[in-house]
C-alpha cells in the first residue's frame, strides 16, 4: 500500500473533531449570571439554584453531576440539593450521595403507583404506612463535591389521613413531622444541622401512608444543582403534577435557572407530529416559566442517536422546534447534538466507547464529556466568549 494511501485511509478513520458549540441567546440568562457574579464576588452571597428536568438522559446524573462539580468547585458548594430517598425504581442513582431503602415502599408518579399529579419536582414520590420501613440519603464520602451540608429540607404530603414520620439524621431523631391536614398539598420541614457530612432517614409512624417528595441538602452559600430526570419522559409530563403544588414547591425551591433536557422519547413517536409537539413544549414552557417567574430559563436539545439504524425522522424538526420554543419564551438554547459532531457522530461516540450499544444513551464516560460540555459552552457564555 503506497503511503498517500495509508495516510488518506488514517484520517478517514480518525474521529471527527468535535467543534465547541455556544449557547443561544446567551442573553437571556442575565439574571443568572449576575447571581453567579455575586457568588464569586462574595462567597457567602447566598445560594445559586439550577433546576435541571428531563428525561433518562438527566435521571442518570451523570451529565447534570458533572455540571454540579464544575459550578460548585468554581463558585461554592451550596450542597446536594433535592433527592429522592431510597429507591423510587431499581436503577435509581444519583452522583455525590448514598441512598437506601428498607421495608415497603411504593412510588407514585411511575407505574404500579398512584397517578393523582402529587409527585413533587422529581416526578415522583416514596410512600409507605410500614412502620419498619425506612428510607434514607446521605453525603458520599468520596464525592468530589456536595460531601457536606447544614440546612435539611423534608419535602412531603399533607392530607386528610395522615400521620406522623420521623426524620433522624446520623441515627439521632431531630424531629417527628406530622402530615394530618384538611387536603392534599405539598408542605416542608427544615432542620438546621452542624456542617458536616450526614446520613438521612425517614421512619412512617405507622398507621397511615407517609408520602414522601424528596429532601433537600444545602449549605448556607453556594451552588445548588438539582438532577430531576425520570426515565421515558416525555416534555408533556410536567403537565400531570398539580399546578398548585408545584407552584409552592418551586417558590420553596427558588431556582436561577431551569434547565428543560427532554426530546428523546418525543423522537421516537412513530406517529411525531410537529404541530402537536410544538404546541405541547409551548404549554410546558409557560407553566414552568410562571410558576418560576424569577427565574431563567435553558433549553438543550437531545443528543444525536437512532433508530434501529437509521436517525429518526423528526428528530432535525423537533431540535428546532426547540430552538423556536426557546426564542419565543425568552430561554437560552443549547444544541447537544451539534456539540456532539452532528448528525451520525453517535456511531463515533459509540466506537470511543461513549455511547452504549443502542445508540441512544451514552456510557458515564459520554454522559461527563456531554456535561464538560454544557458546562463551558455555560461559563463561556457568563464571561462574554463566543467560541
Amino acid at each position: 500500500m503506497s503511503a498517500p494511501l495509508l495516510a488518506l485511509l488514517i484520517a478517514l478513520a480518525a474521529p471527527k473533531p468535535e467543534t465547541p458549540v455556544a449557547l443561544e441567546g446567551a442573553g437571556q440568562m442575565k439574571r443568572f449570571f449576575a447571581a453567579l457574579r455575586a457568588l464569586e464576588a462574595e462567597p457567602d452571597a447566598g445560594r445559586v439554584r439550577v433546576l435541571h428536568l428531563g428525561d433518562s438522559h438527566i435521571a442518570a446524573d451523570m451529565l447534570t453531576g458533572k455540571m454540579r462539580s464544575g459550578l460548585q468547585t468554581r463558585f461554592g458548594d451550596g450542597g446536594r440539593g433535592f433527592v429522592i430517598p431510597g429507591k423510587p425504581w431499581p436503577s435509581f442513582w444519583q452522583a455525590q450521595v448514598v441512598t437506601g431503602s428498607e421495608g415497603r415502599w411504593r412510588t407514585d408518579g411511575l407505574p404500579g403507583g398512584l397517578d393523582d399529579g402529587q409527585v413533587g419536582p422529581g416526578g415522583c414520590t416514596v410512600a409507605s404506612g410500614d412502620p419498619e420501613a425506612v428510607v434514607s440519603v446521605g453525603t458520599a464520602a468520596r464525592a468530589d463535591v456536595s460531601r457536606t451540608f447544614s440546612v435539611l429540607d423534608v419535602y412531603y404530603l399533607r392530607q386528610p389521613a395522615g400521620t406522623c414520620f420521623d426524620v433522624r439524621v446520623d441515627g439521632a431523631t431531630v424531629g417527628v413531622v406530622p402530615t394530618r391536614g384538611p387536603w392534599i398539598e405539598p408542605a416542608f420541614a427544615r432542620f438546621d444541622l452542624p456542617p458536616g457530612p450526614h446520613r438521612v432517614e425517614i421512619r412512617p409512624g405507622g398507621g397511615a401512608e407517609t408520602r414522601v417528595l424528596g429532601v433537600s441538602m444545602e449549605n448556607a452559600s453556594g451552588v445548588v444543582y438539582d438532577a430531576l430526570g425520570i426515565n421515558g419522559a416525555h416534555a408533556e409530563r410536567l403537565l400531570r403534577a398539580d399546578p398548585q403544588g408545584m407552584a409552592a414547591i418551586l417558590e420553596r425551591m427558588n431556582p436561577n435557572l431551569i434547565v428543560f433536557s427532554y426530546g428523546t422519547n418525543e423522537a421516537f413517536d412513530r406517529h411525531f407530529d410537529p404541530e402537536k409537539y410544538r404546541l405541547a413544549l409551548d404549554r410546558v414552557v409557560s407553566r414552568l416559566r410562571a410558576m418560576a417567574p424569577r427565574a431563567d430559563c435553558l433549553l438543550t436539545g437531545p443528543g444525536d442517536f437512532l433508530m434501529g439504524r437509521r436517525t429518526p425522522p423528526g428528530l432535525d424538526s423537533l431540535v428546532q422546534l426547540q430552538r423556536d420554543a426557546a426564542r419565543v419564551h425568552g430561554c437560552a438554547f443549547w444544541d447537544q447534538r451539534a456539540a456532539m459532531g452532528g448528525p451520525g457522530s453517535i456511531r463515533r461516540w459509540r466506537r470511543a466507547g461513549l455511547a452504549q450499544g443502542d445508540f441512544v444513551h451514552l456510557t458515564r464516560a459520554g454522559y461527563e464529556r456531554v456535561g464538560e460540555k454544557l458546562f463551558v459552552a455555560l461559563v463561556d457564555a457568563y464571561e462574554g466568549r463566543q467560541r
